[in-house]
């Protein structure tokens, strides 16, 4: 039977860590075929190394996604570019702006003048105003009168002039401020336009990139799964070759090792354990043990993965560490003791024994 077994007391923030890529070979064949024809897109051609190919593809997407990165670096130059023209422009609308409202003013003034001088040639044409008392008779008073309409009407051409020339300015002002914001408004719509067009294709060579990765990182698992299940079957071919099952000697702080972890056969798995002859959890077991030969290790069974040597199974030697779990996540490790077996403490109401390696989640061996 195959046994039950967690290192309880790995925190939650463990399962977050770093994953060697070495460490996500057991647990996943059956699901990778899955998951990897999903991801994969086009078949590739008989024959291709589908892990090469789908690296060349991520390295090409990685090649466009620079590509149009340095685009896009000079759209947004551009734009800033564009602002700083719309500021300047804005800057000549409020000048454009003021000038109109001077025209307007002018204008106004130029209608009031119009007007007084309109009054003040109906008066001047209209009434003697005495002329006849200064001139006196015989014509001389009309020639007066007439030479004053003259004057007045030249006053009234003149304010004519002057109001038409400020409503032509005005006009001119007028269509020189919708000019400049149409220009503006033009300007920062066709940038703005281009580097959305630029985002929205990072944007879409990024969630590539993403999906390649994933095929990737997929397939690497698929072929670390492979090479682990081929090392371990070759590993029990050299066992079952041997006809043998007593402990292959183990040397220098190895030996040491293996001799604490036996040492605690028959010991009761504890939560939390490391305390000899009392309690142990697997984790605990291994790091005590080696802490006797002078070296010492992380307290988590996942610490302990992340941080010895890889070895492959078919090279394992005794006082190296067994780990289970899945997802390129520990949960469990033992200590190795030759031909094939392991000393571990196993879970919950157990004790500390002795126990051939077994194939259900087995994630690799290391070396600390």
């Amino acid at each position: 039977m195959i046994p039950i077994v967690t290192d309880v007391e790995i925190s939650s923030t463990a399962r977050s860590g770093r994953r060697k890529p070495w460490l996500r070979a057991a647990g996943v064949a059956g699901s990778v075929v899955t998951v990897v024809a999903c991801v994969l897109g086009p078949p590739t051609r008989v024959g291709a190394d589908p892990l090469a190919t789908a690296r060349s593809q991520a390295a090409q997407v990685n090649a466009e996604l620079q590509s149009d990165g340095a685009r896009l670096d000079a759209l947004s130059q551009q734009y800033e570019a564009a602002q700083a023209r719309v500021s300047g422009l804005l800057g000549q609308i409020s000048q454009d702006q003021a000038a109109i409202s001077q025209d307007q003013a002018e204008v106004a003034a130029d209608q009031a003048n119009l007007r007084q001088q309109a009054l003040d040639a109906y008066m001047a044409g209209s009434s003697d105003s005495g002329l006849s008392s200064i001139f006196g008779a015989g014509g001389e008073q009309a020639a007066v009168t007439n030479e004053y309409k003259t004057l007045a009407t030249g006053s009234l051409t003149n304010a004519v002039d002057g109001l038409n020339l400020a409503q032509a300015h005005l006009a001119q002002q007028q269509a020189q401020l919708q000019s400049t914001e149409t220009q503006a408004q033009a300007a920062l719509d066709e940038v703005a336009a281009s580097r959305r067009s630029a985002e929205a294709t990072m944007a879409s060579q990024q969630g590539a990139l993403r999906s390649l990765n994933g095929r990737i990182a997929s397939l690497a698992a698929q072929q670390r799964a492979a090479a682990e299940a081929a090392a371990y079957q070759a590993y029990l071919a050299r066992v079952g070759a041997a006809q043998s099952y007593g402990n292959v000697p183990a040397a220098g702080g190895a030996n040491t090792a293996v001799r604490a972890a036996e040492s605690q056969i028959g010991v009761p798995y504890e939560w939390g354990g490391e305390s000899p002859g009392q309690g142990f959890d697997c984790s605990g077991l291994t790091q005590w043990s080696w802490r006797q030969a002078g070296v010492g290790i992380p307290r988590t069974a996942d610490d302990q993965y992340h941080s010895v040597a890889w070895v492959s199974l078919a090279d394992m030697q005794p006082g190296d560490l067994v780990f289970w779990g899945s997802n390129g996540y520990a949960e469990h490790v033992a200590i190795y003791i030759g031909n094939g077996d392991v000393v571990h403490a196993p879970s919950s109401g157990q004790t500390v024994r002795v126990q051939a390696i077994w194939a259900n989640g087995l994630l690799g061996a290391g070396r600390p």
